[in-house]
């Protein structure tokens, strides 16, 4: 009985770590940089309905695509406080490179 069990755990795993490989077709290298170069292209990105800001001073910053573990997950679109009164956001994005997909992230200006 031991022994089937320690079977049936075996070809679970090794069914795990193939179905994992052939699912993710994604893959990413870190550069001297820290930036994170992925080659397939992120998906469109969503339609969001943006809804009443919190209270004045307070910017929509939008949604966008993030690659974790080797999948595309969506980042929701929020409100946050500006830091200062003049200042602005600019969205981050992604940029197509001679290597593949690289993240430029929003900030404040």
């Amino acid at each position: 009985m031991k022994m089937r069990i320690v079977r049936l755990l075996s070809l679970c795993t090794v069914a795990g770590f193939m179905a994992t490989g052939c699912a993710s077709h994604h893959q990413y290298v870190a550069t001297p940089t820290g930036e994170v170069v992925v080659t397939t292209e992120p998906p469109a990105p969503r339609s969001e309905v943006i809804g009443t800001a919190p209270g004045p001073g307070y910017v929509w910053v939008g949604g966008y695509w993030a690659h974790r573990h080797g999948n595309w997950a969506w980042v929701p679109g929020h409100y946050e406080a500006s830091p200062t009164a003049t200042a602005h956001w600019v969205p981050g994005h992604w940029d197509r490179t001679t290597s593949g997909w690289v993240w430029t992230p929003g900030r404040w200006d």
